[in-house]
């Protein structure tokens, strides 16, 4: 959570690896083939389909894509994630769209589809209308319907520009607190997926954002352990959260798509405990599982590519921005 230089950029999909010597030599690399989406009409995904979004502060896609270079060593960091993605998803990399590659201007820019004006973890609250508050509005959907649940307080900063349209749970701000966590602003991410999983089975929202933060924190302090048991008790999550959809009707689960992403990623090799200054701190991944997720294309993706694929899963035309719907995950879904 705290805070360029030219490194190798490692391209990543699940079963391919190809290195690039610099940034801008991006190639073309296979990704999940091209799977038929279902015929569903634009109504219909507006009336049912739901979002799962889960974010994992400052992640890394080796650990989370098990790739060379992983803290995790053999064993694998988030094998169940892994799992579903490779039965039914994709895996893609990213670049983040921030100006720098920090926890409040990647959130931001995750919300608003765009670069915003914030440029630190201190900048003030967003100022466009929000992915969640866009739902809201666009479905007229009561607030808990579309719900932000974070284990960090400045990301209240991105998920509304203003209150009571959407539901965020967020802890207080302020400094460590007893049976807390030992940083500021925070609460475990233990205690904020319980009451993200709580709500999920209470009124099974239409868009759920869960904000984990553990694993960025462990990494800060430099210790590999700790940040790979977070990660592993994110996998746990996931794995929680999607037990749940499988309870629900079928139609349910058809419009059910997890997406898994990060705010920015971290230093390259042994500068992995930091991110703000290295270019590869830009590098990040898109996840994706459920039925309607297309496969098959390699065009690239950034940040703000997240909010119009979100708005399309839910057969809303996306709001104009910088970013566009992920063909590999959204494919040729309708919307109006």
């Amino acid at each position: 959570m705290r805070a360029l230089g030219l490194v190798a950029f490692v391209v990543v999909v699940l079963g391919s690896v190809v290195v690039a010597t610099t940034r801008v030599e991006r190639l073309a690399v296979p990704v999940a083939k091209a799977r038929e989406q279902p015929a569903v009409s634009a109504s219909a995904l507006q009336r049912g389909a739901r979002v799962i979004l889960v974010t994992l502060d400052g992640a890394r896609w080796q650990d989370v894509l098990d790739r060379p270079g992983a803290l995790a060593g053999p064993a694998r960091a988030m094998p169940k994630l892994l799992e579903v993605v490779a039965k039914n998803g994709v895996a893609l990399p990213a670049t983040t769209s921030s100006s720098v590659p920090l926890s409040l201007p990647g959130y931001q820019a995750l919300a608003a589809g765009r670069r915003t004006a914030c440029a630190d973890n201190d900048c003030g609250r967003i100022t466009h209308e929000t992915l969640a508050e866009a739902v809201a509005r666009r479905l007229s959907l009561p607030p808990q319907q579309v719900a932000v649940f974070a284990s960090w307080a400045r990301l209240a900063f991105a998920a509304s520009a203003r209150d009571g349209a959407v539901t965020v749970d967020v802890p207080p701000r302020g400094p460590p607190t007893p049976g807390g966590p030992p940083w500021e602003d925070a609460r475990w991410d233990a205690d904020t997926a319980s009451r993200a999983v709580a709500h999920l089975r209470a009124h099974r929202p239409r868009l759920l954002h869960l904000a984990l933060l553990d694993m960025d924190e462990y990494a800060h302090l430099g210790d590999a352990p700790r940040t790979v048991e977070a990660l592993r008790r994110a996998d746990d999550v996931i794995a929680t959260l999607l037990e749940e959809v499988r309870r629900w009707g079928a139609e349910e689960r058809r419009l059910t798509t997890l997406i898994v992403t990060a705010d920015h990623g971290r230093g390259p090799g042994r500068l992995w405990t930091s991110h703000s200054a290295y270019g590869a701190s830009r590098d990040v991944f898109v996840l994706a599982a459920g039925d309607l997720v297309r496969g098959g294309s390699t065009a690239d993706v950034t940040q703000a590519d997240v909010r119009p694929t979100v708005e399309r899963l839910l057969g809303l035309c996306p709001t104009p921005g910088e970013g566009r719907p992920i063909d590999a995950i959204a494919g040729s879904l309708p919307c109006g």
